[in-house]
């Protein structure tokens, strides 16, 4: 009896565990995006996150921009996105 309490009990706690991944946003990866400032000809690189909600996958841009691709690769995206 004991073990089956135990086992719905971490079952529980690992669905709202998940639950609060999810509302908050949980990182599945990025992307570099390619961009040119106009009138200058030089080409920026910006990187997007990418997270896991309960209604999809959302990017949300890092707004730091950078002239070479490595600078932009270099910038890190947060665990968790947020809720809102």
């Amino acid at each position: 009896m004991k073990r089956s309490l135990l086992g719905w009990l971490f079952l529980g706690l690992g669905v709202v565990l998940v639950g609060h991944l999810l509302n908050r946003g949980l990182y599945i990866g990025s992307t570099i995006d390619v961009s040119m400032r106009q009138g200058e000809g030089k080409f920026l690189y910006t990187k997007n996150c990418r997270y896991l909600y309960f209604a999809g996958a959302r990017d949300i841009t890092s707004g730091l921009e950078s002239p070479s691709r490595e600078g932009a690769e270099s910038n890190s995206c947060a665990l968790l996105g947020s809720s809102s």
